[in-house]
């Protein structure tokens, strides 16, 4: 009983010595680990700096710099951050809490506005496969932000991350954000002098599963994203706008040597002033990227944060290798209902050239587009396009009587669909309009008759 004893404790005290030796060895790999994600994490306009790493027996302690650098705006955050490694810290290789705090230089608003809370708190588990479970949670906050009053709900998310930091799926929360101006009219930073604006989201939610091939800098996969509802009132104190039932699907796969893209977005109702629209659909679709092109964009527009004329200047230095792959961009379709009834609009734009001989828009496009709605719906689209064009021409609508303004624009667009009937461009039957616009090698085509150059005049001069 006594050897027996002397045998539990001697195993005993072996376990234990293996227990520390392992967990100071996981200690050094987390801590290897922990760096090389920051190194990883480290791309514009983000850069992760680890500014103390102290490594323990079974805990160790670490603090990093987070900058946010958009070339316009500077925002740091300061984070300091728990590592458990050991003995098998609740079954993982090691757990990491995370607490960040705004860095000294971040603007006083901000500060007031979250007084001693934290914005963002993280939670990550690495498992003994070296992938990571991860946690977020910024907390909920209302009061004043410069001349906005703000009010925003918290925000969630848990996802998971490979090994490689190459791929993350997940899911992420935004129950509700209010923003209300009470910037006075001639303080507003657009120059606007209609008064304050008001806006609520509410139920914003998303859903990825998204990698980056071997190889590449861009990421492939799918994002759901879902918005209960979002509901604007004007600067002027006019109506409000609401949406709801927002959701969009997008997937993107790459294969072969392109890259496609679906886009599928619906809106159970739309509500603006004097109108409703019900059940919308938009189904775009992006085809033949070239995937060598896209990874040299992604990785320079990356340093180019955001500057227009930097990414211009990128996008037409590999125009001869994106045309290659004779990319296309085709909206399979935009529908809706409202109370004149059903609309239904599609079209498409696509490369036919030869890369190598430069871009001819007279020769290499070819497009298409077609309508099917009642007249009634196209009447409001042209008219809503007449009506404003009438008031920005005379600065304002305080010259024409509601009577007056409603008549010109009547006759306007009555004129202008009489016009579009007479060239062939609009079909009639049973007071439904339809269209097939197409355009090839130069040529453009409605309904399949080729319009002259004097008829094209006509067209375009009718157009709103």
């Amino acid at each position: 009983m006594k050897k027996l004893g002397i045998g539990i404790a001697a195993a005993v005290a072996v376990l234990l010595a293996g227990s520390v030796a392992t967990s100071y060895v996981m200690g050094g790999k987390v801590q290897e680990g922990f760096e090389s994600t920051a190194k990883a994490w480290s791309k514009p306009p983000l850069t992760v700096q680890v500014q103390s790493y102290e490594r323990g027996l079974f805990t160790s302690t670490a603090k990093t710099l987070w900058t946010v650098n958009t070339g316009e705006e500077q925002l740091s955050f300061n984070a300091s951050h728990e590592i458990s490694h050991g003995p098998w810290p609740r079954g993982h290789a090691a757990e990491i809490n995370s607490r960040f705090a705004w860095n000294d230089d971040a603007p006083p608003e901000l500060l007031s506005l979250y007084k001693d809370k934290s914005p963002l708190e993280w939670k990550t588990s690495v498992g003994w496969t070296h992938t990571s479970q991860h946690q977020l949670s910024s907390p909920a906050v209302a009061g004043q932000f410069d001349k906005d009053k703000v009010a925003f709900a918290g925000l969630t998310a848990d996802f998971e991350m490979s090994a490689d930091f190459k791929g993350m799926k997940g899911t992420a929360t935004m129950p509700s954000l209010q923003l209300e101006s009470t910037a006075p009219a001639q303080d507003d930073e657009d120059g606007d002098n209609s008064g304050p604006a008001k806006m609520l989201l509410k139920g914003n939610n998303m859903r990825f599963d998204l990698f980056q091939p071997q190889g590449q800098e861009f990421m492939v996969g799918s994002v759901k994203w879902t918005l209960d509802s979002m509901h604007t009132e004007p600067k002027n104190g006019g109506e409000p706008v609401q949406i709801d039932g927002l959701t969009m699907d997008i997937d993107t796969k790459q294969e072969g040597d392109v890259v496609n893209t679906g886009i599928n977005t619906a809106v159970k109702l739309v509500t603006v002033p004097g109108k409703k629209i019900n059940d919308i659909a938009v189904d775009l679709a992006l085809r033949n990227l070239d995937a060598t092109w896209l990874n040299q964009f992604t990785k320079q527009s990356q340093q180019a944060q955001g500057d227009p004329q930097a990414l211009q200047a990128m996008l037409m230095g590999g125009l001869q290798q994106l045309l290659a792959r004779k990319p296309e961009l085709e909206i399979k379709r935009i529908a809706w209902r409202s109370d004149e009834g059903a609309a239904e609009l599609s079209a498409g734009l696509s490369y036919q050239g030869d890369a190598t001989k430069g871009l001819n828009p007279a020769t290499d496009i070819k497009a298409h587009a077609k309508l099917n709605m009642p007249k009634p719906v196209l009447e409001s689209l042209m008219g809503s396009r007449v009506r404003d064009a009438l008031i920005a021409d005379n600065e304002g609508d305080e010259d024409y009587n509601p009577q007056q303004l409603a008549t010109m624009v009547q006759d306007d667009v009555k004129l202008r669909i009489d016009t579009l009937m007479q060239a062939g461009v609009l079909q009639e039957k049973d007071n439904q309009i339809s269209a097939l616009i197409e355009y090839a090698g130069g040529e453009v085509k409605a309904n399949g008759k080729k319009l002259g150059g004097e008829e094209m005049m006509g067209v375009m001069a009718a157009m709103p």
